[in-house]
């Protein structure tokens, strides 16, 4: 299975062997961080920069898919704000974007349906947290509506496009941002006392399990062709020129 997932990635046109080396070393860092030094700032710092290469990634390598970007950095930003600050309702709502921009480049929505959309779901979450002050779990249930949806659509655009490696990634992205979820989910469960605590730190670990190869399969899975500039045409195609003059 590893061979064949491989195989995929180098098909891939401009496929940088360096990237899939840095998602690797970052990931497998702050596991090893993670396990012998619980609660090492290191390890935030690796977790929080491999994120923000995804977005670099995705801004490269499909530089016309701005809905992929932009979902990508609203996750980015969401971090930032659940990582760094103690606003974690402002991460939340943050989260909700970043959901709602994959949906819309999953389901090819319009501009104007979203932005009707918007202003419908800012309006609900604003009422139902004035009135029930409990605007965190009107979020949470709005976010997790907007999660199981995308995967569904992942799931339709994997079986029509099944040999696409972009559609794969987008489904085995979103089921990894299921488990992760899900495992928050757990954890703050644990944390309000609903359900026993026993199991915390183990749950808090696979959080970023999950989390992070989500991440980096979404940053493959754009839904736009990729479109090749020039330059880098010529530099390929110099590259198995000499490649081969070396050979001869």
């Amino acid at each position: 299975m590893l061979k064949t997932w491989w195989s995929d990635f180098k098909r891939i046109p401009y496929f940088d062997e360096k990237w899939f080396l840095t998602w690797i070393i970052i990931f497998v860092s702050f596991i090893g961080l993670d396990i012998m030094a619980p609660g090492f700032w290191g390890s935030s710092l690796l977790k929080y920069a491999g994120i923000f290469l995804c977005v670099v990634y995705a801004n490269q390598k499909y530089e016309k898919d701005y809905k992929l970007v932009i979902a990508l950095f609203f996750t980015f930003l969401a971090d930032t704000i659940l990582v760094w600050t103690p606003y974690e309702i402002a991460g939340v709502f943050v989260f909700c974007f970043a959901q709602l921009m994959h949906f819309i480049r999953l389901a090819k929505v319009s501009r104007k349906w979203l932005l009707y959309f918007t202003a419908i779901v800012s309006g609900l979450v604003i009422i139902v947290g004035l009135r029930h002050d409990n605007i965190l779990y009107s979020l949470a249930a709005l976010y997790g509506s907007l999660l199981f949806t995308n995967l569904g659509l992942s799931i339709r655009r994997y079986r029509t496009h099944n040999k696409d490696f972009r559609a794969r990634c987008a489904m085995y992205g979103f089921i990894a941002f299921v488990g992760c979820d899900l495992c928050v989910g757990i954890r703050h469960l644990m944390l309000d006392g609903i359900i026993p605590a026993q199991f915390l730190p183990l749950v808090a670990f696979m959080v970023w399990i999950f989390y992070y190869p989500s991440q980096v399969l979404l940053a493959n899975s754009s839904t736009e062709p990729i479109r090749t500039t020039p330059h880098k045409l010529l530099r390929k195609k110099s590259r198995k020129v000499a490649k081969k003059s070396s050979l001869s």
